[in-house]
């Protein structure tokens, strides 16, 4: 099974207009988070695992390929020292390298903000096991995610990264020491839909189970150094033509054309990529606060990037 790992940094804002149900992780309050490319996670993925519940839209909770680490027992063992470690090196990071990241309010109008939605850049305090931390798109968090997925002793899970900081975990990720890259796979226009409660709508689970879907997450789980790039090509094609498909015939007669917007996912392939950490292009410092990243080599990084929301061709309304 292809997992996505969401976690801290990975949600692009919270809704506070529209709170969701609140959780043992909630220290205060409990705003609905915003992902990017939720279609994209739940069509490309066999399983969502959260890092808590407090991270999920409200709709997807009770989903049944959907999971929460601080509930099922999965989550990690975390000492104090080792969270506090992988935040001054993130936070170092960030400081020393006065990183770029794109606008809040642009992100989150590419992944489809409403005026009826009231969106701030991060939650209240989360309390998750030995974690006491905001959410938010912040290259500490992502060292904090990082620390989780190194423990984790599951396999072919992935992190995912919002479109605020994914172009910082790019530009580093494929200089690192861990990268051997074979093709970088680009899939383009990803349907997506997102409401006050979420972005989940029971027509989701009819396109989960798109031949061509389920192909390709298993297909992408045996990706090596000997992929073609004919090979990753036609699955694009196949993958894009599903998408488009499930777009034309099923989200456009269901959904509200207005609450449409597309994104593009990105997906690395290759033999060895790891979880090396990108912001360095090195192992070393997180090596040093003693995360051992290359311990399960069946962990991938992956990220979503949202494209320009588009306005649903009107001759299909």
């Amino acid at each position: 099974m292809r997992k996505a790992f969401i976690g801290l940094s990975t949600p692009i804002g919270f809704d506070y207009a529209n709170q969701a149900s609140k959780t043992l992780a909630d220290s205060y309050s409990s705003p609905n988070p915003i992902l990017d490319s939720p279609f994209g996670l739940m069509l490309l993925f066999d399983e969502l695992v959260f890092l808590t519940r407090s991270l999920c839209p409200e709709n997807m909770r009770g989903l049944p390929f959907v999971s929460f680490l601080d509930e099922q027992g999965r989550l990690p063992d975390l000492t104090e020292e080792e969270i506090s470690s992988a935040l001054y090196y993130g936070g170092n990071y960030e400081s020393i390298h006065c990183v770029q990241k794109i606008p809040f309010r642009e992100a989150i109008e590419k992944a489809g903000a409403t005026e009826e939605m009231n969106i701030d850049n991060h939650s209240h305090g989360l309390n998750i096991g030995a974690i006491r931390q905001q959410a938010n798109a912040s290259l500490t968090n992502f060292a904090i995610d990082m620390l989780v997925c190194s423990k984790l002793v599951e396999k072919n899970i992935e992190i995912i990264a919002n479109s605020r900081i994914q172009p910082i975990y790019e530009k580093n990720l494929l200089a690192s020491e861990m990268m051997q890259l074979t093709e970088l796979l680009v899939l383009d226009n990803i349907p997506n839909y997102l409401t006050p409660k979420g972005p989940y709508h029971p027509v989701i689970d009819e396109i989960r189970d798109n031949k061509f879907l389920v192909d390709f997450r298993r297909w992408i789980l045996q990706t090596n150094s000997l992929t073609s790039k004919k090979e990753v090509f036609e699955m694009k094609k196949e993958v894009e033509h599903a998408l488009q498909f499930a777009q034309d015939e099923v989200f456009l007669k269901y959904l509200d054309p207005k609450r449409h917007f597309t994104s593009v996912g990105k997906a690395m392939l290759g033999d060895a990529i790891g979880v090396a950490f990108p912001l360095t292009g090195t192992v070393t410092a997180l090596a040093e606060a003693g995360i051992d990243l290359a311990r399960n080599k069946n962990q991938r990084w992956q990220g979503f990037l949202v494209g320009a929301r588009h306005e649903i061709r009107k001759s299909l309304k």
